[in-house]
């Protein structure tokens, strides 16, 4: 199955440009659609096509809503929505001066709307949002009193779209948190779902081998991972709002670390059907059936704070528990735990009066604003080099399109914002999503120029696809494009009434093919950031993060064991995502050249599992020499090193042996690769 950008699947050799279904959200889409339905009927009703303007700030506003608490969303958008109506008036009076001085007072903004990103995607998503409407001022020169009706209008959709969304129709304040929560025990259950295929295809007489299981574990782990990881995130941002003694704060948290210590089992236990015998993979599989049930129900109550039967769920952890192979009674036993402690966490009466949430303290914003500015002031940083690109080539664009002057030019031009990225794979993938969004909703939109007649059907049209265009936001950028387009050329009908919806959809695809073809070229010939080097970097600090886990867990010395174990997750996600980019990059025999590194992720991961069942299992015997060795040797592959001696065999303890030999054959892989010059 194709990856998405959450979860971008276990083969890097493929863009991520699957339909992620879980993060369909017809909320946010009827939301959109009632912001759009009013200024449009408005301008159909009262013949005044510029309220259809009214009809585009309610959308955009829309679109960079970046959801969570509303002490942190309010002050974004009142800021966007005053900074787009300066800009879109501003640049208009700006154009009544030349081309120069609206060039010249663009370059900066540019910059500074593309450095955006610094501070995470909804920062980003807001400065390509203000880049576009900064490009749309410019398009038609202003006397002061059009610039002040412009921006009026604008201002009103803007705050028409705060006042139904933050007031009319709010969002419940612990809402994002319990879904992103869902969200995990969801992933959950999908892994849970993927090592029933593996056993289900052995059984059928397609025996796994060990890429299969590699690949099992990239796309299930790392997608689990980013799940825990965003929902702490969103847990911090509501913390930061609501306080630590909030009860409901508390509540997502517990169940949270409830979800990912079930995440621990369920690798201990994929690592250990990884390498037992058929016996026991067909005693494991009536186990997975119920577990991905339970994990299934588990993901949905969460999010309804309201679980059905739960004596049935008390039934099916009780069989869970009672799993009739001795070979995973212990770890059946421990899910069981886990999975009963989850289960009590669903209700917010089940959470004990007076506990307080043990989570860090939020970040200052002084310091969540400087630091990653600070961090960004070098020339060795990818996003600053982003930026300098975005500004010149934009630019440029913007030079050549006043020039020309045409009525839908500025499309070559936000075409360039959107589509460039960092680095070159997501400009390409980008690019593909946008074209062919593009020429699907162009199609669309000349079909529907075909049963439709008048403005006010067109008028009624738009709303419905402005809702279904932000409810399908997350699913897929593809997608999104596909039925955004038509919402575009709706608009623009709207306000230019005499132009053919076929002529503009023409007008659209030509210049988005234009601009992402300028986007590609600028990422290979600006300054690019070529991916073997961050995946050297990134390489390296996964066998490092892996080595202080495997430390934590063979030597304890009191380290904080879920840091270390969460550590090593993300490098190894992020080493998947270097991985994946670099495989998309147009350099001979590249491909080739990354498969060490494929095969060093894969051991990792392998790695990882075994630590994973460890960490959770009887404890070792202690004085055994192999236990200091694993961690040593782990830091010396990661600098390409020759590996210290190996000690003997374990007697005691299969699991360290074979750990042992694992880290054995990624430093041995590691030292080869490196002598022979190849990106490892």
């Amino acid at each position: 199955m194709r990856g998405t950008t959450r979860t971008p699947g276990a083969d890097p050799t493929r863009l991520p440009v699957g339909l992620d279904l879980r993060a369909l959200s017809i909320a946010e889409g009827v939301r959109a659609g009632l912001a759009a339905a009013l200024p449009v009927a408005a301008a159909a009703w009262l013949q005044y096509p510029s309220l259809s303007l009214a009809a585009l700030g309610a959308l955009l506003t829309c679109i960079c809503d970046p959801g969570g608490p509303l002490r942190r969303r309010l002050p974004l958008l009142i800021t966007f929505v005053i900074v787009g109506a300066l800009l879109l008036s501003g640049f208009g009076l700006i154009r009544a001066a030349g081309i120069p001085a609206t060039l010249a007072l663009a370059l900066p903004v540019l910059f500074a709307t593309a450095c955006a990103r610094i501070w995470g995607a909804p920062a980003a998503a807001i400065g390509n949002l203000l880049a576009v409407i900064l490009i749309l001022g410019t398009d038609e020169p202003l006397h002061a009193a059009q610039a002040l009706r412009m921006a009026a209008t604008f201002a009103a959709g803007g705050a028409w779209a705060l006042l139904l969304t933050l007031a009319l129709w709010r969002i419940y304040p612990y809402g994002p948190a319990r879904r992103a929560v869902a969200d995990v025990w969801d992933a959950l259950a999908h892994k849970t779902g993927d090592l029933q295929r593996l056993l289900r295809a052995e059984a059928a007489g397609h025996p796994q081998t060990e890429g299969d299981w590699e690949a099992h574990a990239r796309a299930t782990r790392g997608a689990v991972s980013n799940a825990i990881e965003r929902a702490r995130a969103i847990l911090m941002e509501t913390l930061d709002t609501r306080g630590p003694a909030s009860a409901s704060a508390t509540l997502n948290l517990m169940r949270l670390e409830a979800a990912d210590q079930v995440f621990v089992a369920l690798i201990a236990l994929s690592d250990q059907l990884e390498h037992a015998p058929a016996q026991t993979h067909q005693a494991a599989r009536p186990l997975l059936r119920r577990l991905r049930a339970l994990l299934r129900v588990l993901a949905i109550a969460t999010e309804r704070e309201h679980a059905e039967r739960a004596s049935r769920l008390d039934r099916t952890i009780a069989a869970i528990q009672a799993e009739p192979s001795f070979a995973l009674q212990a770890l059946a036993a421990r899910l069981a735990e886990r999975l009963r402690t989850a289960t009590r966490l669903i209700a917010p009466a089940h959470l004990l009066p007076g506990t307080t949430a043990q989570l860090e303290a939020g970040i200052p914003l002084r310091r969540r604003l400087l630091a990653p500015a600070q961090a960004n002031l070098t020339w060795r940083s990818a996003t600053l080099r982003h930026a300098v690109r975005v500004c010149l080539v934009t630019t440029a664009a913007l030079a050549a399109t006043l020039a020309r002057h045409g009525a839908y030019t500025h499309w070559l031009t936000i075409t360039l914002v959107l589509v460039m990225q960092p680095f070159f794979a997501t400009t390409w993938q980008r690019t593909l999503e946008r074209v062919a969004g593009t020429l699907l909703g162009g199609a669309v939109a000349a079909a529907l120029s075909v049963v439709t007649h008048s403005r006010l059907s067109l008028a009624c049209l738009l709303p419905v696809l402005g809702a279904l265009a932000l409810a399908v936001r997350q699913v897929s950028y593809g997608v999104y494009i596909a039925v955004y387009t038509p919402v575009v050329i709706l608009l623009v009908e709207q306000v230019r009434p005499h132009e053919s919806q076929i002529h503009i959809a023409l007008a659209r695809a030509g210049y988005t093919i234009a601009g992402g073809l300028i986007a590609i070229l600028a990422n290979l010939v600006l300054w690019p950031a070529w991916q073997p080097v961050q995946v050297a970097q990134d390489l390296h600090a996964a066998i490092t993060a892996h080595a202080a886990y495997a430390r934590a867990v063979l030597l304890p010395t009191g380290e904080d064991l879920a840091s270390r174990r969460r550590q090593a997750g993300l490098t190894s996600n992020n080493l998947e995502a270097s991985l994946q980019r670099a495989m998309h990059e147009p350099r001979r025999g590249q491909r080739d050249r990354l498969q060490a590194t494929l095969m060093a992720d894969g051991a990792l991961r392998r790695i990882a599992g075994r630590l994973s069942a460890i960490s959770i299992g009887p404890k070792l015997e202690a004085g055994e020499p192999v236990r200091a060795w694993i961690p040593a040797a782990l830091l010396a592959a990661a600098e390409a090193s020759p590996l210290p001696a190996r000690p003997p065999a374990s007697e005691g303890s299969q699991q360290l042996d074979t750990l042992a030999q694992q880290v054995a054959l990624l430093g041995t892989a590691r030292e080869e690769k490196r002598e022979q010059g190849l990106a490892f």
